[in-house]
């Protein structure tokens, strides 16, 4: 009640800002937006591939790690076993974790057999792989934030690419933590996850993609 009441105070344009915000760094865009980092930003990791090949691998991951994911959410709502595609409840996030979990899996599977990917790329597909199958689990116990673990990876990712001395610049950890600033607080503002929902899906998701180097 007191969260509910608490959300309700927020002016109208400031609720309609994070809904906005939300829905244009949903979790499966910012995967997109880490691909395409290492595809057409970075310096030196796609160096020398034809630009046409880069378009045609963020195609693959776009179809694999965002459209259908996104389809399974669509026919879960048409089908009505979720009241709405923002998966409010832990239960309705159940089976589109499962689809994830696969999709992801069979991304990191293709790229990790096609000749010529760097590894930071192929790492960085099995990460996501690894934190949905964290998130998982996780959500029997609590609604970990979705947004929360895409910020967490994408924050991990650039700090890698700034470890291994392959790019010195600052702007794209600075964007990265703008990004979950404002992402976190949209998130507080409409919905009712927890400082700790929030803070523990960043913490999955960076940890995910950090160990990386590991393995």
């Amino acid at each position: 009640m007191e969260e509910n009441t608490l959300q309700e105070s927020y002016p109208t344009y400031m609720k309609l800002l994070a809904r906005l915000i939300s829905w244009l760094f949903h979790p499966l865009f910012i995967g997109v937006m880490m691909a395409s980092y290492l595809l057409f930003w970075h310096p030196s990791y796609f160096l020398g591939f034809d630009e046409h090949v880069k378009i045609f691998k963020l195609i693959t991951y776009t179809v694999n790690n965002v459209l259908f994911p996104g389809l399974v959410v669509l026919l879960l709502k048409g089908l009505g076993f979720s009241k709405s595609i923002q998966l409010s409840t832990q239960k309705e996030r159940i089976v589109p974790y499962v689809a994830s979990i696969t999709f992801f899996f069979w991304c990191y599977y293709v790229f990790k057999n096609q000749p010529g990917n760097p590894e930071i790329f192929i790492k960085m597909c099995r990460a996501m792989f690894f934190a949905s199958c964290a998130a998982l689990m996780l959500n029997n116990y609590y609604k970990i934030s979705m947004h929360g673990i895409a910020c967490g990876g994408a924050v991990g990712l650039v700090l890698l690419t700034i470890q291994d001395g392959s790019i010195a610049s600052a702007l794209p950890m600075a964007l990265a933590v703008i990004m979950t600033g404002l992402v976190f607080t949209s998130r507080k503002i409409i919905t009712n996850h927890s400082w700790f929902d929030l803070i523990t899906g960043f913490l999955l998701g960076f940890l995910c993609q950090m160990t990386g180097l590991l393995f």
